[in-house]
């Protein structure tokens, strides 16, 4: 999965570097385009959690029948989401994009990559989906290779599409929204022939009698959870306005420093994406014991990864951000951020594995509540404090601070749901 993680991450990364070749005024309309494509793959997330959850524990207690209606009925639920997400999008993308803090002059070239990433938004959503599914059984390398195969098909269509190699017209940022939804076809398509052929966990007729349960136990969990992931973009939308108000750069440099810290988060990621089936699994078949041991171990090497990204970035952060771009202003925008936040991604990589052990126990309110006071609760009003008082740098340490504090509090929370 860490691979597979760091694959479809890389898509972003790579998006960055070459959008970045276009100069600023594009590399700062792909920044503010963030958030909203993270509210999308935060609703896939959160199903896929829900999936996961309950496909995991099904799975340990033998019920193969209700695996296959939660599988199938996981893809219904996916469908509809990303349809209506593209519609709301799509009719009001000026007045999401200007509530934003979009100027106007940028309207054009986010019409240009979002016009299309909305439109496409289904083929994403329903193999992130489909992948759940595939994990929840303890196949995490099928999954991981559908990620790597996107991300090298991204890779490949990115420039031709983008500067017009080999014959192509050039589409600027149109190509790397219409490279991205091209790889994640392939996706769909390999995922849909997974499910339905290979595992055989795609069955109509298991979902007679059961489509209401499936759709009930899926969001009961799917719902907190995607209130838990949906938390985390709205609050980056509303750092990009923040930091908007500063420059163009600085929503750049922004963007820059938030791709390249979610390639240094990937080993965290794929911990912490299969401790929900690792936990569903084993609690379907009473198996505590493991449950609590693999916790235990992921805490203890999330922590020493954590600091040892921090101090990379810490030492070499300035000269990263230097190879995306030659603006003196984004880069000291990233470099900023690299300063206050890395040094505290163990607290956050120990919210990801309590968040996604609760989730597979079945209970996802800890992890909402956990999400929800990071980031409403501390960081919002922290970042509007010391963003008055200290300016870019004072929005980047209330990150630092609120990802501190809750940490803390979900060392302590594991104990008490272990128990429980």
């Amino acid at each position: 999965m860490i691979w597979g993680i760091l694959a479809i991450m890389s898509m972003n990364l790579v998006d960055t570097f070459y959008v970045a070749q276009l100069g600023t005024e594009p590399l700062a309309a792909m920044g503010f385009t963030i958030p909203i494509v993270s509210i999308l793959l935060s609703l896939a997330f959160g199903v896929g959690i829900g999936v996961s959850s309950v496909i995991s524990r099904a799975i340990g207690s033998g019920e193969q029948t209700l695996v296959k209606s939660y599988a199938t009925q996981s893809l219904f639920i996916g469908l509809s989401i990303a349809i209506s997400f593209a519609i709301v999008g799509y009719h009001f993308m000026d007045e999401i994009f200007m509530a934003l803090g979009a100027p106007k002059s940028l309207m054009p070239r986010i019409h240009q990559f979002m016009d299309i990433w909305f439109l496409g938004s289904f083929v994403v959503i329903i193999p992130m989906v489909g992948n759940s599914a595939l994990r929840a059984a303890g196949n995490t390398k099928v999954p991981g290779f559908i990620m790597v195969l996107v991300a090298v098909i991204n890779i490949i269509l990115d420039p031709i599409l983008i500067f017009g190699w080999f014959g192509f017209p050039r589409m600027e940022l149109a190509g790397a929204a219409l490279a991205t939804v091209i790889s994640y076809s392939a996706a769909l398509l390999l995922s849909l022939y997974l499910l339905m052929i290979r595992m055989r966990f795609l069955s109509l007729s298991a979902c007679k009698g059961l489509v209401i349960k499936s759709w009930k136990d899926i969001l009961y969990i799917a719902i907190p959870a995607v209130g838990t992931n949906l938390i985390a973009p709205i609050s980056v939308a509303i750092t990009t306005w923040m930091v908007a108000q500063h420059s163009a750069e600085a929503v750049a440099g922004f963007g820059v420093a938030s791709r390249i810290e979610s390639i240094c988060l990937v080993v965290i990621m794929g911990i912490s994406s299969i401790m929900g089936p690792f936990v569903g699994q084993n609690l379907g078949a009473k198996r505590y014991d493991r449950i609590v041991y693999g916790l235990k171990i992921s805490i203890r090497f999330v922590c020493v990864w954590s600091l040892s990204i921090a101090l990379l970035l810490g030492v070499f952060g300035d000269s990263i951000t230097r190879a995306f771009t030659d603006d003196p202003l984004v880069q000291a925008s990233a470099t900023s951020y690299f300063i206050w936040v890395p040094i505290t991604y163990a607290f956050l990589g120990i919210i990801m594995l309590v968040s996604s052990m609760s989730n597979g126990l079945g209970r996802p309110t800890p992890s909402l509540v956990m999400s929800f006071l990071r980031l409403v609760g501390l960081y919002l009003p922290l970042a509007f404090l010391l963003g008055d008082m200290l300016g870019l740098e004072g929005i980047y340490l209330a990150g630092a601070i609120a990802n501190i504090l809750v940490g803390a509090l979900a060392l302590m929370w594991q104990k008490k749901l272990l128990i429980a």
